[in-house]
């Protein structure tokens, strides 16, 4: 199992060895942006590897595709650092950047909004 920093929500995801990331995020309930929920075709769940780089399983050649287009496109991502949560496994602790990545909080039986 490997520890991954989610930042900048400040959460941790377990990811078990040959899961992806969003697999992981999904798994543990996490509200993570996809639209192609996996298939490597939105680039919505791409993030930034921001320490950890040596842990990142290798990169596909769908995923290298993809990621071509996704730093072309953006250009203060680096190839480097650009990964799809939905191609990335991990072998040990990482930190990743991921806006909009959020853990879903249970609500509460005295939760207002219940009422």
């Amino acid at each position: 199992m490997a520890e991954v920093r989610v930042e900048p929500a400040g959460f941790e995801l377990t990811v078990l060895p040959g899961e992806t990331v969003l697999s992981a995020a999904f798994r543990a309930g996490v509200s993570w942006p996809t639209i192609c929920y996996g298939q490597a075709r939105c680039t919505a769940c791409a993030l930034l590897v921001r320490e950890g780089h040596q842990h990142a399983g290798p990169i596909g050649e769908t995923e290298r595709g993809v990621l071509r287009q996704i730093t072309g496109r953006r250009r203060q991502w680096s190839s480097r650092d650009t990964r799809l949560a939905c191609r990335l496994t991990v072998t040990g602790a990482m930190t990743i950047e991921k806006k909009g990545a959020k853990p879903t909080e249970p609500r509460s039986s005295h939760d207002p909004a219940d009422s």
